[in-house]
């Protein structure tokens, strides 16, 4: 073999040596974007069920929460929370009362304009001494104090304050996790 044909071999064998080694380093590296975030889609979590103060004020919220232009009256909104309900509260979520109480002066209306009445019910910290909204008894029995805030939205994009409550949910745990079995309003807050 001649001194040139070794040359050509030699840097045959290296430019192939460095297109293997590429190859490998291409398809080993993997690619610049990382890899997605951890998901939890498919699997039912509910965290609110854990502690009563969640509980509490979701199930107020949804209790609270009217759309007369689609519900008859305001049971229908207890109705839609008969899962998150146990005791008295669930029995009287689970029938329509009868007969049908007196709806009130402004339902009709809102039914009309398409109104909806929205509730925010949140924890009250200022009821117990301990500085919290949760008055604990024991493993299954609990107390939250809520205020409940209540606005009209009309359809015209306008939001008019409506009355709003303060009060105390007792709750349940059940093997669902919390839920409420009973409610007082203590005061009217406007």
């Amino acid at each position: 073999m001649t001194r040139r044909a070794t040359i050509v071999l030699a840097c045959c064998g290296i430019v192939g040596a460095v297109v293997i080694a590429s190859v490998i380093v291409f398809l080993t590296r993997g690619s610049d974007t990382p890899p997605p975030a951890g998901t939890d889609a498919g699997i039912a979590i509910d965290p609110s069920a854990t502690y009563p103060a969640g509980v509490a004020t979701a199930v107020m919220s949804g209790v609270y929460t009217w759309q007369p232009a689609i519900q008859d009256s305001p049971w229908e909104a207890l109705h839609s929370q008969r899962e998150n309900l146990t005791g008295s509260m669930a029995t009287a979520a689970t029938t329509p009362p009868d007969p049908a109480p007196q709806p009130i002066p402004e339902w009709s209306a809102w039914a009309r304009s398409g109104d909806i009445v929205t509730a925010l019910a949140t924890p009250d910290t200022i009821i117990y001494a301990n500085g919290t909204a949760t008055e604990i008894d024991g493993d299954n029995q609990a107390t939250v104090a809520v205020t409940i805030d209540r606005v009209v939205q009309h359809s015209s994009g306008e939001i008019t304050p409506f009355t709003g409550y303060i009060g105390a949910v007792d709750l349940e745990r059940t093997d669902d996790g919390w839920k409420v079995s009973d409610y007082r309003l203590i005061a009217i807050d406007r």
